[in-house]
C-alpha cells in the first residue's frame, strides 16, 4: 500500500469510525514529544475530523488527500506551539486556581443545555470530566503565560467583541436538533429478512399498546445504544442515513415511527423532543469571542517568542 493510499485509508476509516473501540486504541498513541509534553494521535485526529467533514463534499481523491495533509500539518504546528507554551508555563510554576477551572467547565456545560447532551459529546470525543478539567487548566496556564510575556499590553474591548459577534453571527447558529431513541433489529444467521421483519412488527405493535420503549430496546435492539434503552441523544440533519432522517424529522414529540428498513436491518424510532434552531446570544459566546480576538492580536507578536522557545526545545516525532 502506497503512502498516499495508506493516508486515504486512515482518513476514511479512522476518522469516520473515530467512536469505535478499535479506532480509539489507535488514536491514543503518542505522535510527538515536546519537552516533557506529549501530543497523541487522538489530539490530532479530533482536530482534523471536522475539517474532513467540511472538505469531504468539496474535494475528492488526490485533491482531498492533499488538502487534508495540509490541514494536518497546520494542526501539528499549532499543537507543538501550544505544548511549547504549556511547557514554559510549567517551568515558570504558573498556578491556576481550581475555581477558575470549574468556572470554565460550568460555562461549557451551559452551552450544551441538558447534561446528557454534554455527556454524549464527551463520550463521542473519548473524553472524561477529568480530561476536560486538565485541558481547561492547561489552557488557562498558557493564557496566563502569554499575558505575562505579551498579553499584558493587549486589550480586547467590548466594542471589538460586539463587532466580531455581528460579523460572524452565522457561526453562532445552533441548528435544529431532535432527541431520539432507537430499536434496531438486525439480519443475522437464524434471523432472515422475513423473521426480522416479523419481529420488528411485533415490537412496534407492543410499543403502540403502551409498552416501555427503553425496556423493549434493552431486550431486542442490537444498536450500539441498546444498553441505554436505545437512547441516541440529540442529532442534527446530516447525521443520519437519508431514509431515516426523512422519517424521524417529521415525527412529533413523543411519536414513534413506522418500521424503517435499511441495509443494517429494521429500525423503530421514538422522538422525545425537538430543539428549534437558535442563534446563541452574545453573553453565551463572549468568552469564546474574546479568546479568538486575543489570539489574533497576539499572533504576530508571539511568533518571534515561540521561535525562541523552539530553538531550545526537545521535539521528537514518533
Amino acid at each position: 500500500m502506497t503512502r498516499k493510499n495508506f493516508l486515504y485509508f486512515l482518513i476514511s476509516v479512522c476518522l469516520i469510525l473515530i467512536s469505535t473501540l478499535a479506532c480509539a486504541e489507535v488514536i491514543d498513541k503518542i505522535a510527538i514529544v515536546v519537552n516533557n509534553e506529549v501530543i497523541t494521535q487522538g489530539e490530532i485526529d479530533r482536530l482534523l475530523a471536522p475539517i474532513y467533514e467540511q472538505y469531504k463534499p468539496l474535494y475528492h481523491g488526490d485533491e482531498l488527500i492533499q488538502k487534508l495533509e495540509e490541514a494536518r500539518q497546520k494542526i501539528i504546528e499549532q499543537l507543538i506551539e501550544d505544548k511549547l507554551m504549556l511547557s514554559e508555563a510549567k517551568k515558570l510554576n504558573i498556578e491556576i486556581d481550581d475555581r477558575d477551572v470549574e468556572g470554565r467547565l460550568d460555562e461549557t456545560i451551559k452551552r450544551f443545555g441538558p447534561k446528557e447532551r454534554f455527556e454524549q459529546a464527551l463520550s463521542e470525543q473519548h473524553l472524561t470530566l477529568k480530561d476536560l478539567r486538565s485541558r481547561f487548566k492547561e489552557q488557562l496556564m498558557t493564557r496566563r503565560l502569554i499575558d505575562q510575556k505579551i498579553g499584558s499590553r493587549i486589550m480586547v474591548t467590548p466594542v471589538e467583541i460586539q463587532n466580531y459577534y455581528d460579523k460572524h453571527i452565522n457561526e453562532f447558529v445552533q441548528p435544529e436538533e431532535i432527541k431520539l431513541w432507537n430499536i434496531l433489529v438486525k439480519l443475522k444467521p437464524g434471523l432472515n429478512a422475513e423473521k426480522a421483519s416479523e419481529l420488528a412488527k411485533e415490537i412496534l405493535k407492543r410499543l403502540q399498546t403502551g409498552e416501555d420503549f427503553a425496556g423493549l430496546a434493552k431486550i431486542y435492539s442490537e444498536g450500539p445504544n441498546a444498553v441505554d434503552g436505545g437512547l441516541m441523544g440529540y442529532v442534527k440533519r446530516g447525521e443520519l442515513l437519508p431514509e431515516i432522517e426523512k422519517a424521524v424529522f417529521n415525527l412529533k414529540d413523543g411519536e414513534i415511527s413506522d418500521i424503517i428498513q435499511t441495509s443494517l436491518g429494521y429500525h423503530i424510532f421514538k422522538l422525545e423532543e425537538r430543539r428549534a434552531s437558535r442563534t446563541l446570544p452574545l453573553p453565551e459566546v463572549r468568552h469564546e469571542i474574546e479568546e479568538a480576538i486575543f489570539r489574533e492580536k497576539v499572533r504576530g507578536k508571539i511568533k518571534g517568542w515561540i521561535e525562541g522557545l523552539k530553538k531550545n526545545a526537545y521535539i521528537a516525532f514518533k
